[in-house]
């Protein structure tokens, strides 16, 4: 280990949010670089899948001092899938997973130093936006075999805050606790967190002073709502990903459509950009030794933007995700993608081979519909048997829903309606329709008046 990197891990995260709140961006950009070829000279001696690449593509690493250099050469969430264990270069102590959209999740290896160390770092950015020592938390971000609930977890720990992990239970059970453990500060999905929010407008809320959500988009219009409910607790996200290991991005301010980057265990790029600066996510993770990463190409789509926030820090920023290039779709409280309503709809007697998923939302409620083709069905009976698969094959998504994450609506069309083109989209995203942004075509914009609504 360099001396800076073991100068690093010996920070506490009060020390860690200090030096991002005052290291100019001569300093960060030049341990970012020194960072890279660093992790470009380990995975060309320790994973096997970059070594076969490297050597494939004629690529020396000792002659590698930034991406550019690297030319189109890209990880592909395919290649772990494909191989997990030939990225590893060290031995692991803990796996978790993530959704793909083939419906194979991938595998990605961390050890107990790596946990350790992402939970100092999310802790200086957890500080960045709020959090002190003295605040009480409610930790609903899902454990399972995913990621966000243990990194947030060891976040807390590290920043010596007192907390309950509660993990993705219904709303309901930590609505209940409140007052009980006096908590201010609440962790946890934003569909979850808007469900909770609903829960203390009915019956009642208690003074908050934060509001962190995660691993979705958080809607514009809930902001000034829940702010309101909690009176007046503060919205902040962060973005982060299992194959992250930890928070790219935090919001330490009121600038809801901004993140702000942790631009020296990362090295973020946008590639393929239009007019507007807007690309996908391509990052290299600079601090892993079990699994290091290298180009790996989010589908996520943004832009960085590198002038300096109103607010004063002085890092990298990064704007809200404008969608994505494959057809994954964040929504109902998880990674949903087309194979999973393939399956779901398949054992169903008399539907045809077309069907659609939308997300929308009315005020702040997100729903799915699921459009179907069919003739003579009993609605009641469809969607009975739909739900009835969910819950069979995937329960994460039928607890979502038995919890209040989301509305479901089965919607009905007879035979042919759906498909007006020689290829029908899958699933379609209305739910940031009136972004800057214009929303990806579909072919159901007659749906909502010839639909018949179950449910």
């Amino acid at each position: 280990m360099n001396p800076v990197d073991y100068f690093a891990d010996q920070l506490r995260p009060a020390a860690v949010a200090k030096i991002y709140q005052l290291s100019p961006q001569w300093a960060i950009a030049k341990l970012r670089a020194h960072r890279f070829r660093q992790v470009v000279r380990y995975v060309g001696r320790h994973s096997e899948f970059y070594r076969k690449a490297f050597r494939e593509r004629g690529i020396d690493p000792r002659t590698v001092h930034t991406p550019a250099d690297l030319g189109d050469f890209y990880t592909m969430p395919e290649d772990i899938v494909a191989d997990p264990k030939a990225f590893i270069c060290q031995t692991p102590n803990i796996v978790f997973e993530s959704s793909g959209t083939s419906g194979k999740n991938k595998q990605i290896y961390y050890n107990h130093k790596e946990l350790s160390q992402i939970g100092q770092i999310d802790a200086a950015g957890l500080q960045l936006m709020g959090l002190t020592p003295t605040d009480r938390v409610a930790n609903a971000f899902d454990f399972s075999m995913w990621i966000p609930g243990m990194l947030v977890h060891n976040a807390l720990m590290a920043a010596n805050t007192f907390c309950m992990a509660f993990g993705k239970v219904d709303p309901l059970e930590v609505y209940r606790r409140l007052k009980q453990y006096q908590f201010n500060v609440i962790m946890g999905e934003p569909t979850w967190l808007i469900r909770l929010t609903e829960l203390a407008e009915e019956h009642g809320s208690v003074p908050l002073k934060l509001l962190i959500g995660g691993a979705e988009e958080m809607p514009r219009e809930a902001i000034g709502w829940m702010n309101r409910v909690w009176h007046g607790a503060k919205v902040r996200m962060c973005y982060g990903s299992v194959e992250l290991g930890g928070g790219l991005g935090y919001q330490p301010c009121d600038q809801a459509d901004i993140y702000h980057v942790d631009d020296t265990d990362f090295y973020p790029e946008i590639i393929e950009p239009d007019a507007n600066g807007l690309g996908e996510l391509v990052f290299t993770t600079l601090r892993r030794t079990v699994m290091p990463l290298l180009r790996y190409r989010t589908r996520d789509v943004t832009r960085l933007l590198p002038e300096q926030c109103p607010c004063g820090l002085r890092g990298m920023r990064m704007a809200r995700l404008r969608g994505r290039r494959d057809e994954l779709i964040v929504a109902s409280g998880g990674n949903l993608y087309p194979l999973m309503f393939e399956n779901i709809l398949r054992p169903l007697q008399g539907l045809t081979h077309d069907w659609q998923v939308q997300f929308k939302l009315e005020a702040l409620r997100e729903i799915m519909e699921i459009h179907v083709e069919c003739a003579g069905i009993d609605e009641t009976v469809l969607r009975r048997d739909i739900q009835q698969q969910m819950r069979l094959q995937y329960p994460d998504l039928i607890k979502n829903l038995d919890i209040g994450i989301f509305d479901l609506r089965i919607v009905t069309h007879p035979p042919g309606f759906l498909r007006s083109d020689r290829k029908l989209k899958r699933m379609v995203d209305h739910r940031y329709d009136h972004a800057d942004v214009a929303a990806a075509p579909d072919v159901a914009t007659a749906v909502g008046k010839e639909a018949a609504h179950v449910g």
